[in-house]
């Protein structure tokens, strides 16, 4: 079966994340993967799409950040064409 594709609008929830891979003696000193884990559960409106497909949440107000679309699942439609 075809997945349907979202669309900016749509209302989602994040199921999971992917932990980050970093080079030896890289630390996430910007607590990007703390962000990406405290998503896990939520539900959040699509703001758009990356150039990479990924989606553009905003999680946080000033912050917008883009998550893959295989680690979200649609909740609710939205209703503009």
């Amino acid at each position: 079966m075809e997945k349907r594709k979202l669309k900016v609008g749509d209302k989602i929830r994040v199921t999971g994340y992917r932990p980050g891979n970093y080079a030896p003696g890289v630390v996430d000193d910007m607590g990007t993967e703390e962000l990406f884990k405290s998503l896990v559960g939520r539900r959040y409106t699509v703001r758009g799409f990356d150039d990479y497909g990924n989606l553009e949440l905003q999680p946080k107000r000033w912050y917008t950040g883009g998550i893959e679309p295989d680690l979200v699942e649609l909740v609710r439609r939205t209703h503009a064409t």
